[in-house]
């Protein structure tokens, strides 16, 4: 369509990658990708597979992922996270679209991240120097 050969050119413009989507979907691409990972680090961790942390460490040096899917809820937001499933359930009526039992906790505890101080890490308060 004009509309998207036109915004494909301004990205090229201003030095930005663009990618046209065939069709739309909810999530993009890039969420939807970050999603399955999400979906499988929180099974894995439910499952007793293993420690939070030491997903997230596998995933920065195996995967060279500049910080693992626990650190990702935390600084984008528990409870971002929590809605979005919410939503996604809502559409699809799919069990497998759940918000996952350690999200509801933790947002039902307000422990939702670098927001709120505690999420799946602990955060202190930095003073700004003046």
């Amino acid at each position: 369509s004009e509309t998207a050969d036109l915004t494909m050119e301004v990205c090229k413009t201003i030095n930005r990658t663009a990618v046209l989507l065939k069709k739309e979907i909810s999530g993009f691409i890039a969420n939807r990708i970050l999603g399955a990972l999400q979906r499988e680090a929180v099974f894995l961790y439910e499952e007793g597979y293993a420690s939070y942390e030491d997903i997230d460490i596998i995933c920065r040096k195996a995967l060279n992922h500049p910080i693992g899917p626990f650190e990702l809820m935390d600084l984008s937001g528990i409870d971002v996270g929590y809605y979005v499933m919410q939503q996604r359930f809502a559409e699809s009526g799919d069990p497998a679209d759940k918000p996952y039992a350690c999200i509801e906790q933790k947002v039902r505890e307000g422990n939702l991240g670098r927001k709120t101080g505690k999420g799946w890490y602990t955060y202190q308060k930095e003073e700004v120097r003046k």
